[in-house]
């Protein structure tokens, strides 16, 4: 069953203030809850149904124009049932003539699972022009609602350093961005290394991964082919890219580097060394496992079939006392194929339907987390080595 979201109130204003804006948004509320008022910020909609303002976090989000703030608040959305938020939406210029606000506000309420009540949640688009768009933080903070946790969405690549971007995060709680979309993969995945949230980094590139390492992780389930963990000498990715060399993120090789990184921390490889992957134009390594030493290449594949980013295969070799074992996982399109050669018996083959999450979808799982995810950031480290490594030996 499709869940419908009902605007309950609009307002846009320009030329406005934040005080302004926020007694505006008061009032859409109290509007909203003098229809029939049965308690504090409380209605009946016409089936009976309580609603009520139900917002979880606060999610600031910055975009550079009117197009991405639209393409930003439809996400939300369509996230408002499961992960209702007061999600505030920036779109700044300082370098714009004369100091600007213009505001538009929406709240929303969608119907609650098996008619218990709605869920209402809100959204703010910020247009800021000028020096006032010097000093987002005061723009923000008069806004948020102070006893719930705040998360900056920052999509395409962060300017970290500058002063706007500090200011914004030192009101979060945590950082979400996609390591996709960074211009320079390599100086960003250092700098978030550094950055230290209450609850963290969270990063779509990385969590677009969890069915990869859930499959990674159901080969060793079984103990004879667990022991085979140890002696791994070979680890190759391939990403999709742009056929032709057409549009795509900046970065597409974000996720696989990051696969690597969790592999490589989750065995204790060590000491990575570049080597020349120059006939695949992937990017190659020799790292040093507990009794092998192992490859770790990523290649680059154009393909329409995934978009540009997504992994296509992760192969893992070893070497054991009955032979070689190989472990793959391919995926060509909206199925994975699973096959796994090893004691020297026949290859063991599955398949089971991989479909592309939507950005809202990922999103989602992202804003639940309410503390530091370790994993990534063992895996962030080991990805920012990496490529640091290649880099200066390039």
């Amino acid at each position: 069953m499709s869940i419908v979201a009902v605007e309950t109130g609009y307002w846009e204003m320009r030329a406005t203030s934040v005080r302004a804006v926020s007694a505006e948004l008061d009032r859409l509320w109290n509007a909203a809850t003098s229809k029939a008022a049965t308690g504090d910020g409380v209605i009946v909609t016409e089936k009976g149904a309580p609603s009520a303002r139900t917002s979880v976090l606060n999610l600031i989000v910055t975009v550079h124009d009117r197009a991405a703030s639209d393409h930003v608040l439809e996400t939300l959305l369509s996230l408002g049932s499961r992960h209702p938020s007061r999600a505030i939406v920036l779109q700044a210029d300082p370098e714009a003539t004369g100091d600007a606000l213009d505001a538009r506000i929406g709240t929303h309420c969608r119907d609650g699972e098996n008619g218990n009540g709605a869920i209402c949640f809100e959204q703010l688009a910020l247009d800021v022009r000028g020096e006032t768009a010097r000093h987002l933080d005061g723009i923000v903070a008069p806004l948020v609602i102070h006893d719930l946790p705040t998360d900056v969405w920052w999509p395409g690549a962060p300017p970290f350093g500058d002063p706007v971007f500090d200011q914004l995060l030192e009101i979060g709680d945590r950082l979400v961005v996609n390591s996709t979309d960074f211009v320079d993969l390599t100086e960003g995945l250092r700098r978030l290394t550094g950055i230290r949230r209450r609850s963290g980094v969270g990063d779509l590139a990385w969590e677009r991964l969890a069915p990869w390492q859930e499959l990674t992780a159901q080969f060793f389930d079984a103990p004879r082919f667990r022991r085979y963990l140890p002696n791994l000498s070979r680890l190759a990715i391939r990403y999709a890219v742009p056929v032709n060399g057409g549009a795509g993120p900046p970065s597409p090789e974000a996720a696989a580097v990051l696969y690597a990184g969790w592999i490589a921390t989750r065995l204790a490889w060590k000491r990575a060394r570049p080597r020349d992957a120059a006939a695949t134009g992937g990017r190659r390594w020799e790292l040093e496992g507990r009794y092998e030493m192992v490859d770790v290449a990523m290649e680059p594949v154009a393909t329409s079939e995934l978009p540009p980013g997504e992994l296509l295969s992760v192969r893992l070799r070893a070497y054991g006392e009955t032979g070689s074992a190989e472990f793959i996982v391919d995926r060509p399109a909206a199925e994975a194929i699973i096959v796994t050669n090893a004691d020297g018996m026949t290859a063991q083959l599955r398949r089971i339907p991989v479909q592309p999450e939507s950005e809202a979808e990922v999103l989602r799982r992202q804003l639940v987390l309410d503390r530091r995810d370790m994993l990534y950031e063992d895996a962030l480290r080991a990805a920012a080595i990496l490529l640091m490594a290649r880099d200066a030996a390039a």
